[in-house]
């Protein structure tokens, strides 16, 4: 599921200093390094399900010399089997608000760097 979040989507930032405050906030780097995604892993106790929130990054070819990133569409999913094998299961509110909160908090962050 895509999550909407207009102050995190197309920040410019320099690599490093967008890797550190995801890692920082929690977010573990996995893929290639030419498309990073950041995932933080967010568990419902009342469901006892487990939720993964990526952000994918994008490296700009046109800023290459300045390794500049761009940060893509966030995006919600459920960690589970049969997650994909019926992906209309809908995710609770609670956890979109909490991966929205999240998301509003390393914006906050990004922007004042």
């Amino acid at each position: 599921m895509q999550l909407k979040d207009k102050w995190i989507v197309g920040l410019v930032k320099p690599y490093s200093t967008v890797e550190e405050i995801l890692i920082q906030q929690g977010f573990k780097r996995c893929g290639r390094m030419e498309v990073p995604t950041f995932q933080l892993t967010i568990q419902d106790s009342a469901t006892r399900s487990t939720y993964l929130l990526k952000i994918p990054v994008s490296l700009d070819p046109s800023y290459q010399e300045e390794h500049l990133s761009k940060v893509g569409y966030p995006y919600l999913e459920k960690l589970s089997y049969m997650e994909k094998l019926r992906p209309s299961l809908t995710i609770p509110e609670p956890i979109k608000r909490a991966a929205e909160s999240k998301l509003a908090e390393i914006a906050d962050y990004l922007q004042s760097n």
